[in-house]
């Protein structure tokens, strides 16, 4: 059965209500982490704390993408709907390993190379599967201030077509999400 909150949870200007919260919690807790689901598990204690608030915007980046991931969840609103409809998988969600054969390229198409680091199992084809340890540039964005690497923001070991890579410029600053495919 659906669960309902009565009023918004999280960051920007959420009411928070402890009931709401522990809903809230309750339902991120159930979906698996290749979902968006928190790694560890959230304490259901009701208090709509900092690491409350970042799960809900990992689970909005992961589930609904980068500019709907405000952090709040409001009644009736996607976030909500999105949790409910997923809460109840009880076995991971299936998504395909990423290996060297994968083709990677920042949101603006260019390529994005990897280095291997460390030791590697094999994935789909017997290709080393990658791991967010490995090391991701970019080659030939054609920005004026290019991406020229990947910082993985939501990762698995070994990373997934569910992982969640951000273009960053040589200075840090985010240029959006990688594409896979």
């Amino acid at each position: 059965m659906a669960q309902m909150i009565l009023a918004s949870v999280g960051r920007l200007g959420g009411v928070n209500r402890p009931t709401d919260v522990r809903v809230v919690q309750e339902l991120l807790n159930r979906v698996p982490h290749a979902a968006g689901g928190p790694y560890p598990l959230l304490a259901e204690d009701s208090v709509c704390g900092v690491t409350t608030m970042d799960a809900i915007q990992r689970f909005q980046l992961q589930q609904l993408g980068w500019g709907k991931a405000d952090g709040r969840i409001d009644p009736n609103g996607a976030t909500i709907q999105k949790l409910n409809q997923l809460s109840g998988t009880t076995a991971p969600l299936q998504s395909t390993v990423l290996t060297v054969a994968t083709r990677l390229r920042c949101p603006h198409g260019s390529s994005v190379c990897v280095t291997l680091k460390g030791i590697h199992l094999p994935g789909p084809g017997d290709s080393p599967a990658l791991r967010s340890t490995d090391g991701f540039q970019v080659v030939g964005c054609p920005l004026p201030t290019p991406c020229t690497w990947v910082n993985w923001v939501i990762a698995s070991d070994p990373l997934t077509e569910s992982s969640i890579g951000i273009c960053m410029s040589a200075a840090g600053a985010p240029l959006g999400k990688v594409r896979v495919g």
